[in-house]
């Protein structure tokens, strides 16, 4: 184990997370292109992929996998692997490709350097101190189920691949021409005049007969399949169904009480509210004049203006809705400016001008409390009402599992073994998968136990937001493709739709060829058309009822007078003219060119890094250092796929 860490440790769960999301983003980039097709002959069935002497097993795709998965809300779908293997094996590929290049490159990471990385992040560090080893190799082993030895040889490689990209993209630069280029286009400003062809338009007027539907009807099959419906009986054991049954002694609360006792040991805190005046991205100039206006705001407060009304009217954060209230803070909860004027100060108190690294704040103390243990008076509602949660959701389960004991012998016997209960059955209507119903809501426990059951079949109970469920299912309807007759509303809605489409289409296409010989305006009003102006926009505005700028490129090419379009605009048709184009000052372009050169540069690098990838991943599979073996991974897809 790398001996950096053999003194004092700190969290390193945010720096996983960074480290982590890091290696995915380098993936989603390279797995845009497809998994190559490459050489399927390789020595073993478990070998997706060899890159020289290299190989990357089934083991290592899942291994991989199941690290990435690995506190998602998505981990425990198996149903998921199939969409992403894909990926993770390409950008396992990748990985082990450009860490093979750099090496080829006479580049390495050392001690020194993996060390410096980890001591730069300041989140592993409390108070000077670094986490120890035990909680070091426990955090590893939760957030990536790797040992530390492999967790740092991930970091190395990711160092390793920062230095290979440093050495092909650092050499790019951006000219001041092309700095100058970006300015004008980001910020030369236009106006137009357009006309709108909305579809809705054109709705009532389609012409609809039996033929046509028809037509469109077979053309268009697929769409109108009928996915399998199922319906099931059901008895949903509510808490209130079994409260009666439940009951809390005082000895109970008190040996809970005695048992959480480090719960209600409540810290040192402060309960405030503030002010937040955000400097972040703001100029030194309008930092100052931010400044003045925070301490006429402080005056006021000082002189008898109440706090909350101040912060409602002034305060740049979300907690300006409650009268600045943020609430109670305890120590290491936020910056320590802040953290230091708000223990200083005593109920009642507003602080002065605070400034923090994110904007200046002003401070007032609601309440404060020191360190005490509460007592079992204090919180013996809040342990009642736990037990009592607790005891009710035993209690529910006790008696689904009875009644599934007693249907599981009986499947036939459904409603009168629930009636005997106390129980009220009730009916779904068939439904198709993941459709939301009453009392199931959206549930994915009962969507999927619904759809696992064989008719007559009852299935475990599963909880559901209104209690614990217990189904049984009654009848199944196969897919099958339907007649027109069955669903020839939607089959007409979809037409009308299409044809007030395409009319609108053609009827755009038509004015944008009139107008090439005639006046804009004549012809619209000719043709009965409404004429709408825009104020002047650049690129990244938004111009009512027509989205973004950049929607509209061709109005800051085209000279004024000259006629654009039409362009689809979320699903409507628009023609324009141009009325006139404003360049932007030149006294903004100092301003503004230092910020624009350096996304150029982020812009141009990443490029750089991008074609120097996919050239070395096409060189690798000419040169056959690289070998895929697409059977290998249907092979292994096909173990998520045939699961149930």
């Amino acid at each position: 184990m790398f001996r950096v860490f053999k003194k004092h440790r700190e969290k390193v769960k945010k720096y996983l997370l960074v480290f982590f999301l890091s290696i995915v983003s380098i993936g989603m980039v390279v797995t845009l292109a497809p998994l190559p097709v490459g050489n399927s002959n390789l020595t073993a069935g478990n070998v997706l992929a060899t890159i020289g002497s290299d190989k990357i097993t089934t083991t290592d795709l899942q291994n991989s996998i199941e690290s990435r998965l690995r506190n998602s809300p998505l981990g425990n779908d198996a149903g998921i692997i199939p969409a992403i293997a894909g990926t993770v094996l390409n950008d396992m590929v990748m990985q082990r490709a450009l860490a093979r290049q750099a090496s080829r490159m006479g580049l390495e990471v050392s001690n020194q350097e993996l060390r410096a990385a980890l001591e730069a992040e300041p989140w592993l560090y409390q108070n000077g101190k670094f986490i120890g080893v035990s909680q070091y190799e426990n955090i590893v082993e939760e957030e990536t189920g790797m040992s530390v030895p492999e967790f740092e040889e991930q970091l190395r490689q990711s160092l390793l691949l920062d230095k290979l990209r440093s050495v092909i993209s650092d050499g790019v630069d951006v000219t001041p021409a092309e700095v100058h280029q970006a300015f004008l286009r980001r910020n030369t400003k236009a106006k137009i005049r357009y006309v709108v062809f909305d579809p809705s338009q054109f709705l009532k007027s389609v012409q609809v007969t039996p033929a046509a539907l028809q037509t469109y009807f077979d053309q268009h099959r697929d769409l109108y399949r009928i996915p399998e419906e199922r319906q099931v009986q059901y008895v949903i054991i509510s808490p209130d169904q079994v409260r009666s049954q439940v009951n809390i002694t005082n000895q109970e609360m008190q040996n809970y009480y005695t048992q959480h006792l480090a719960e209600y040991r409540v810290p040192n805190r402060v309960k405030v509210a503030q002010i937040l005046f955000k400097t972040t991205g703001k100029s030194p100039q309008e930092i100052a004049a931010l400044k003045q206006t925070a301490e006429s705001v402080l005056a006021k407060i000082k002189a008898g203006a109440h706090f909350s009304q101040m912060a409602e009217q002034y305060s740049e954060d979300a907690s300006a809705a409650n009268g600045g209230l943020i609430g109670w803070i305890t120590h290491g909860q936020t910056v320590k400016a802040f953290e230091d004027a708000a223990f200083s100060l005593n109920p009642g108190q507003v602080s002065g001008l605070i400034q923090t690294s994110y904007g200046l704040v002003i401070i007032k103390v609601l309440a404060k409390q020191t360190a005490h243990l509460q007592t079992f008076s204090e919180v013996q509602d809040s342990i009642r009402a736990t037990l009592m949660q607790q005891k009710i959701a035993d209690a529910q389960q006790a008696l689904a599992q009875s009644l599934e004991d007693k249907l599981a012998a009986q499947p036939s016997q459904f409603a009168t073994i629930a009636k005997q209960a106390g129980l009220t059955v009730k009916q779904t209507p068939l439904f198709k998968y993941n459709t939301t119903l009453p009392d199931f809501g959206s549930s994915q426990a009962f969507q999927n136990l619904t759809f696992q059951l064989q008719v007559g079949q009852v299935g475990q109970p599963i909880s559901i937001p209104m209690g614990v469920a217990l189904i049984q299912l009654t009848k199944i309807v196969p897919a099958h493709d339907p007649k027109l007759s069955e669903v020839q509303a939607k089959v007409e809605q979809d037409y009308r739709q299409a044809q007030s489409k395409l009319t609108a289409a053609q009827k755009a296409m038509a004015f944008a060829q009139a107008v090439q010989k005639g006046d804009f305006q004549t012809v619209a009003k000719t043709e009965g058309y409404v004429v709408k102006e825009s104020k002047d926009f650049s690129r990244q505005d938004y111009v009512d009822n027509l989205g973004s700028g950049s929607n509209l490129s061709a109005a800051f090419t085209l000279a004024p007078g000259q006629t654009g379009g039409p362009v689809s605009l979320g699903g409507k048709q628009v023609v324009f003219q141009v009325v006139s184009q404003t360049p932007p000052s030149e006294a903004e372009f100092a301003a503004q060119k230092d910020q624009i050169r350096e996304e150029l540069l982020d812009q141009a690098r990443n490029l750089a890094w991008e074609v120097y990838r996919d050239n070395l991943k096409a060189y690798l599979i000419r040169t056959g250092q690289l070998k895929m073996n697409p059977t290998a991974l249907k092979t292994f897809l096909a173990g998520f796929t045939n699961q149930d």
